[in-house]
């Protein structure tokens, strides 16, 4: 299945390694991370929510520059703690 997330990019960073407090140790790298804004209309009403997306290291530039943008994205999805999040791919 392909998924398709399409948002306004309001932020392109790179998260913080995770070190291992008691070696100091980089456990992990740091991941690539685009922030996107998505209007949802339901019976309730609109809101607003907030996505955010982990990209591989090569695909990151081509987001770069399309901060405020509407962007689209094809993602891969995953559930953690009863939470739909996304992955670039």
């Amino acid at each position: 299945m392909e998924i398709t997330l399409k948002a306004k990019l309001e932020n392109v960073y790179k998260s913080k390694d995770f070190i291992n407090k008691s070696s100091g140790l980089v456990e992990s790298k740091g991941k690539w991370q685009l922030n996107f804004i998505e209007l949802v209309q339901s019976e309730e009403g609109s809101q607003m929510v907030m996505h955010k997306v982990s990209v591989p290291d090569d695909k990151v530039k081509q987001y770069q520059d399309k901060i405020g943008t509407l962007v689209s994205i094809p993602v891969k999805a995953f559930v953690n703690k009863n939470q739909v999040g996304f992955y670039g791919i």
